[in-house]
């Protein structure tokens, strides 16, 4: 019994033998070890002198010291993913400094651990799950903090070839001095941007809201413009607010499994590495790899405190080998800090993305990120109607005094942070740069942005159709530059072929942005097609692009009015109210009787004019908005379903609309994870009008002709094939990411990701609206000369006892932007399209997107 105890207790009697006897030391050694790749300080690295029983371990910041009676020949840094590396001592020198910069290399614990019995980490591990709910930070009702954040985006892997560049040429004499503060084992970076940002971060549990106030900030960067849009991104909390905790911990869209969390053993090997002391903490230093590397998962190390099992700090690395795109490492540090309520908040976080090069001859980019945090208060909640602007910067935050920020960093600029502003002045003012800047601005947005106004979007600025010939168009709008207030947009645009001009404008006033409280006024006339208008595919503009191509069947003109409101009176419910005049112009023949009763004898009309009021409700939880000048930009992935509710009231007589009629739909969209198995997504859909109507102004169900992939639409239908005036669809669509392809030895290389879908519809017309739709009496329509209108469209209802259903399968992340998927149609096999051809019963669709 007594060896027994001894044996548990002997890696704490040798860590305090070794700390007695480094406090008589007579030599003393410092020093920084940084990763040789991007310069970022690699925290718990072991130190020690070679051949003695002497070492030290390396802070958060990378920093080690280390006091001895006596040295030996050299000293040497080890850590978990880097090769070993060792310097010579000088055994003279009372004091030396000695920096090291390491080499990633991948390591594979179960290469060197044996067993019997169990694993000694696992104990600690099961201790530690059964103690998070006191550890956890979630048992806190409230909590805030005062938080200092520093970013940075910088240019590495520049090779020799790159530097050759002509944009490259121009800095030559910045890279040297990078090279030079690298270190002799390190590689340069070139900063393009950084920033510092003094903050307070509130936190409130339930219901679950945060917010972040940037008090103070600091930015400098290549391409970098005075506006709100930088000074909210630099704020680090509302994004790099990681906890381990949990089962899984989000990465721009991707789950990556938390190395403690439920799943710990399934999905990670551990090893029990060795005892240290932390900040007073006694800990177990655990290291972890993942059993399977292409899945995506962490190798890393962990250290839990002896007496709590609370996490105290951990060093945790997604490599090359996980399946997200464009990455090469993600890391993430974080030291934690007890609170006087016993649960642990993050007193220090470190970030990383490595951000991989497109090519041989193109150079990588890094972003790195470190928050401190101090002064936490703990379970004062505030009223739920502070937390209504996630993200708040103040009036006076631009801060560019150097005394203020001497005084409110948290820690010193490092050597290489002093060096990183002055380059970016340089850099930011080389004409090729900024050339650069300019094209990938407009590439991201769509707009060429000037003082106060943006010209584009470039996406609609051509297209060739049947109708119009060749289209043209170009437009504006106007952005914060311009007010903060008034909104100004506008397009022209006109076919070679019909020669119509086609315009549109609008002016809107944002009360609030706190609320989100906007009202405008817009007019369009332009060309339209049935069941493809911009109402209808939404936000979808690259598909509503690509639908101005070709014949252009079903096409209408459309003159349009609408005055309408928004707000967001509660935080996650926006409310909506609009009034809109529409008139439909066809370009095919159409007729539908205005008195239907009276069978073959009833008068018809070839158009008609539609004046409605719109009311709308959108409700969601917990969903994280900035603001990019005057337009606000959702960040949160849609973890929790997102409701729509509509309602809209046609008006007969105001504004020469034709009908009385009431419409109602409702709309839910939620994207999760389904554990291993990967993330869902699904958009259920209903809609219901008990009035007589024509049927464009039914619902026409979005179809898709294109190669291109919709995920709204049903990708075997033809447009407007089936129209309903009681529906209801779900749309399932199911993400294997790399569950299947990883386990594959001969492709998991590639990092292709496994997905099936499936598309239900249920739909009915009441024999009311097909009679209205019925041959009617043809009329002369003096708009049209003879011969210029298309051929008579059919349209469809569906049985309202057969679905419309077709089910997909497809490959995602080929060459990291393809997914090609295959599309399967099961019913209505033999339905004659609008235009009277067959439907294919299988298609292919292909979508080109940038995802993780």
């Amino acid at each position: 019994m007594f060896t027994k105890t001894l044996f548990r207790l002997y890696p704490l009697i040798l860590f305090f033998f070794f700390q007695s006897l480094s406090s008589h030391a007579q030599f003393v050694i410092t020093g920084r070890v940084t990763d040789a790749k991007n310069g970022d300080p690699l925290p718990f690295a072991t130190v020690g002198i070679q051949g003695k029983n002497i070492g030290a371990q390396t802070n958060f910041e990378g920093v080690f010291t280390i006091r001895a009676k006596v040295l030996g020949d050299s000293l040497y840094v080890s850590t978990i993913g880097y090769k070993t590396r060792k310097k010579a001592l000088d055994k003279n020198a009372p004091s030396q400094t000695l920096d090291f910069q390491l080499t990633p290399e991948a390591k594979s614990l179960d290469e060197v651990i044996v067993y019997s019995g169990e694993n000694p980490a696992f104990k600690i591990l099961r201790k530690l799950r059964e103690n998070s709910a006191t550890n956890d930070r979630k048992r806190l009702s409230a909590y805030e903090y005062d938080s200092y954040s520093k970013m940075e985006l910088d240019v590495d892997n520049i090779s020799e070839k790159f530097k050759e560049k002509k944009v490259m040429k121009q800095i030559q004499g910045a890279i040297a001095k990078f090279e030079k503060i690298a270190g002799e084992d390190g590689k340069a970076v070139i900063p393009t941007f950084i920033s510092e940002t003094i903050s307070k971060y509130y936190y409130r549990e339930s219901p679950s809201r945060k917010k972040e106030m940037v008090l103070k900030n600091n930015v400098k960067g290549v391409g970098v413009k005075e506006g709100g849009f930088v000074s909210q991104l630099v704020g680090g909390n509302l994004f790099a607010n990681y906890n381990f905790y949990n089962s899984y911990v989000p990465f721009l869209g991707k789950d990556i499994i938390s190395p403690i969390g439920e799943n710990w053993k399934g999905t990670y090997k551990w090893f029990l590495s060795d005892t240290t002391d932390i900040d007073g903490h006694v800990c177990y230093g655990l290291e972890f790899d993942p059993k399977n590397d292409k899945d995506l998962v962490f190798v890393g190390k962990a250290y839990i405190d002896t007496t709590s099992f609370a996490l105290v700090q951990i060093d945790a690395t997604v490599g090359k080998e996980a399946n997200i795109n464009f990455i090469d490492k993600i890391k993430i540090s974080q030291e934690l800090e007890q609170t006087a309520e016993g649960a642990w908040l993050p007193a220090k976080t470190r970030f990383l993305v490595d951000i991989a090069e497109l090519s041989k001859n193109s150079a990588g980019m890094l972003l790195k990120m470190y928050i401190s945090n101090r002064n936490f208060v703990v379970n004062k909640p505030k009223e739920l109607s502070f937390y209504d602007l996630p993200i708040e910067v103040a009036d006076d935050a631009k801060e560019t005094d150097p005394k203020f920020w001497q005084e409110a960093r948290h820690d010193p600029l490092s050597p290489q942070d002093l060096l990183a502003s002055k380059l970016i002045d340089t850099v930011r003012n080389v004409p090729i740069v900024k050339t650069y800047v300019e094209i990938a601005e407009i590439i991201a947005s769509g707009y060429k942005r000037f003082d106060g106004i943006e010209i584009g979007p470039y996406l609609y600025s051509f297209a060739f159709n049947r109708i119009e010939g060749m289209r043209l168009r170009m437009g504006f709008r106007t952005n914060a530059g311009f007010s903060k207030q008034w909104v100004l947009k506008g397009f022209a645009g006109i076919g070679t072929r019909d020669l119509k001009l086609k315009y549109g404008g609008e002016v809107d006033y944002i009360f609030s942005r706190r609320h989100w409280t906007v009202a405008g006024l817009r007019h369009t006339y332009d060309l339209e097609r049935i069941g493809l208008t911009p109402e209808l595919i939404a936000d979808n503009k690259i598909f509503y692009a690509f639908t101005r191509w070709g014949n252009y069947f079903g096409a209408f003109y459309r003159r349009e009015n609408e005055l309408f409101f928004k707000t967001e009176p509660v935080k996650g419910i926006t409310l909506s109210a609009s009034i809109t005049q529409r008139n439909f112009d066809p370009l095919f023949k159409f007729q539908y009787r205005t008195q239907p009763d009276l069978e073959h004898a009833s008068p018809s009309k070839d158009f008609y004019d539609d004046t409605f009021l719109t009311l709308e409700a959108r409700i969601t939880k917990n969903e994280t908005y900035i603001m990019d000048g005057n337009e606000r930009i959702t960040l949160d992935t849609k973890r929790v379903p997102v409701v729509t509710l509509a309602y809209q009231r046609g008006l007969k007589g105001f504004l020469n609309g034709d009908f009385n009629y009431d419409r109602f739909t409702a709309k839910v969209f939620q994207t999760f994870r389904l554990g291993t198995l990967g993330r869902s997504t699904y958009i259920l859909q209903a809609g219901y009008t008990p009035s007589n109507l024509p049927a464009p102004l039914l619902f026409p169900h979005l179809g898709n002709q294109t190669f291109f992939f919709n995920r709204a639409a049903f990708n075997t239908m033809h447009y407007f094939e089936f129209v309903s005036d009681k529906y209801a669809s779900l749309q399932y669509t199911h993400n294997f990411e790399g569950l299947f392809f990883n386990r594959i030895p001969a492709i998991r290389q590639l990092k292709w990701r496994f997905l099936t879908s499936a598309n239900i519809l249920y739909g009915s017309q009441r024999k009311e609206n097909l009679k209205l739709m019925e041959d009617a009496i043809p009329v002369f329509n003096p708009r049209h000369k003879d011969g210029e209108l298309e051929p008579r469209y059919n349209f469809s209802a569906l049985d309202p006892s057969i679905p419309y259903v077709e089910v997909g399968y497809g490959i995602d992340n080929i060459l990291k932007i393809l997914r090609v998927q295959a599309f399967h149609r099961l019913t209505y096999l033999d339905h004659a399209a609008p235009d009277g051809r067959r439907p294919a019963k299988f298609a292919i669709k292909a979508s080109v997107h940038f995802s993780f």
